[in-house]
């Protein structure tokens, strides 16, 4: 339904809910991002020598992507503006448009949040102009890149929008109340990857059918900071007490299997899925080309 209109959606209903004890709260379509309705919130883009974009509804997408959070459990910008509005944040949040959404050519169902990302990090030439809204529940927010206040901007239904010249780095978004410094909250600019980051949501899970193993593999710069850029197919092996039941990424437009032990991660993420078949160590290796390959190790109890 795009922001203005979700914005304001959204800030008719919260008073409803503070104001009256029998409304709970609003229905949010969609919570965590599903398989099929392809392309219910998708933006697609022309090419530079089309005339228009392309349908975001048409094969290959395969997820709706309308999710406040995609389907391996990461969190989108359209839930930290949720979460501010609905009084839970007082941070701020930095939400980056895509840079092909300046080029006007784009198509996107009604469900469609902007198309934006919490990342600075960009293929863009320097000082190319990029779209950067602040989401705050404060009423000022100051921008700041590399050390350099780019000015400060009114929030106007809890949103301050900025034009900002594109320089890797450090993009930090201050939140000013009555004068007053209340929250910050940066982005910092990846470096080339130069590792996998692999960790399981729990050391122990049960061993049976009623209990599997969540595994998180990122592309990591060597400060640690996850790569947006550089995606690569990631490798899975299971050894031990348990199987690979499924791995995949939140990539919205993919014909990649869901069961097989390779998958492309999407803006530097992918998830496997372990599930147990007996007692004991279950170790989980991942591998990526030009990267050393990494093992956790969860036990079946």
């Amino acid at each position: 339904m795009g922001t203005e209109t979700l914005a304001k959606k959204i800030d008719e209903i919260w008073p409803l809910v503070t104001e009256n004890a029998h409304v709970i709260g609003d229905f949010t379509w969609t919570g965590w991002d599903y398989l099929g309705e392809a392309g219910l919130g998708l933006v697609a883009y022309a090419d530079a020598d089309a005339d228009s974009p392309a349908d975001p509804q048409a094969f290959p997408t395969l997820l709706a992507w309308a999710g406040d959070i995609d389907i391996t459990g990461h969190r989108r910008p359209a839930s930290y503006y949720r979460e501010i509005v609905f009084g839970l944040r007082t941070a701020p949040y930095i939400a980056v448009h895509r840079p092909e959404a300046r080029s006007g050519k784009a198509t996107a169902h009604s469900w469609a949040w902007t198309d934006t990302i919490g990342s600075w990090t960009w293929n863009s030439a320097p000082d190319t102009p990029l779209t950067v809204d602040v989401y705050s529940p404060s009423p000022e927010i100051e921008l700041i890149l590399n050390g350099r206040s780019l000015g400060r901007r009114r929030t106007e239904r809890h949103i301050a929008g900025f034009e900002v010249p594109y320089e890797a780095g450090t993009l930090e978004a201050v939140a000013i109340d009555n004068g007053t410094e209340v929250g910050r909250h940066a982005l910092v600019s990846a470096g080339p990857v130069r590792a996998l980051r692999v960790a399981a949501d729990r050391p122990e899970i049960r061993s049976d059918d009623s209990d599997l193993s969540y595994v998180t593999v990122e592309l990591v710069d060597p400060d640690g900071v996850v790569s947006t850029l550089g995606d690569r197919p990631a490798i899975v092996t299971v050894a031990g007490a348990g199987v690979l039941q499924g791995l995949g990424s939140a990539r919205p437009v993919t014909d990649e299997s869901y069961t097989a032990e390779t998958h492309t991660t999407f803006e530097g993420r992918a998830l496997a899925v372990i599930r147990p078949t007996g007692t004991g160590p279950i170790e989980i290796t991942v591998t990526a080309d030009g990267l050393a390959p990494v093992t956790v190790t969860v036990t079946a109890v």
